[in-house]
């Protein structure tokens, strides 16, 4: 655990009261017909719900905690937030083509990075109410329905593997004929890491783009629950504060899977 003085009980409960609230704004707009819908600069889709989500937090993280904050609808220059110790790194709605598809999975994502590292952070999926939260050194747990329950979940025999809905790359199935996984279900947004978690998948490869606040609050979620996401192609942690903010390739799995005998396509 990296050296940092936290107040665990109030940082899980500001983190789940914030996510929450962020989920109300979301599925606010989620409700009617009309959800804005622009194109950013990439060529993603950019709704009134990522933004009404960001604000929210924005508003509530600078009014509980002393730290910073980089958020995918409120980027922070190289220059600025290079010699950041601690800070917030935020996704307000992951999975927005999962929004626009009202397929509900799509999740607020709230991580707390300390020295590089995601140390604590919470994955919520409002229109399904499935929330996970994790802390290094002090456990996870989700909550589907009201109902909580400790994490890592229970594994079936049967290995299986989560993919994108929206991202997928024909490496994850060379990936799982390579390792002979039979199973693959399709899980959008950061759901997928809540879900690895939960033991419904084992592995969660990522063959193709993503950035630091997608991956960092489901990062601290795994590893607070004894699973595992490792960098490729060297299995190395992952890192946040790059001067691009873009993730290299990562395998995620469960504790009792040996990533270093799995096979990886090139």
């Amino acid at each position: 655990m990296p050296d940092i003085a936290l107040d665990h009980p109030r940082l899980e409960a500001e983190l789940v009261r914030i996510a929450r609230l962020a989920g109300t704004a979301i599925l606010d707009i989620y409700a009617g017909a009309d959800f804005g819908v622009e194109a950013k600069g990439d060529g993603s889709p950019l709704t009134l719900a990522d933004l009404a989500a960001n604000r929210v937090i924005l508003a509530e993280l600078a009014a509980c905690f002393p730290w910073p904050m980089i958020s995918e609808e409120t980027p922070v220059d190289y220059a600025v937030r290079r010699d950041w110790q601690t800070f917030w790194l935020v996704d307000p709605l992951d999975g927005t083509r999962d929004f626009l598809d009202r397929n509900d999975e799509f999740t607020v994502n709230i991580g707390l990075i300390h020295d590089g590292v995601a140390i604590a952070g919470v994955v919520y999926a409002p229109a399904l109410d499935e929330l996970y939260y994790g802390a290094l050194g002090q456990g996870a747990w989700m909550a589907r329905g009201g109902v909580r329950a400790g994490l890592p979940g229970r594994w079936a025999p049967e290995r299986a593997l989560a993919c994108s809905r929206h991202h997928d790359v024909p490496q994850t199935a060379a990936f799982a004929r390579l390792n002979g996984v039979a199973r693959s279900v399709p899980i959008g947004s950061a759901l997928k890491f809540g879900r690895l978690a939960a033991g419904e998948v084992d592995l969660y490869p990522r063959f193709n783009g993503s950035s630091e606040w997608d991956v960092a609050a489901g990062d601290a979620v795994l590893r607070a629950a004894g699973c595992l996401l490792r960098a490729l192609p060297g299995l190395t942690p992952m890192r946040y504060n790059t001067p691009g903010q873009r993730n290299p390739h990562f395998i995620a799995a469960a504790p009792h899977v040996p990533l270093d005998q799995l096979s990886y396509p090139t």
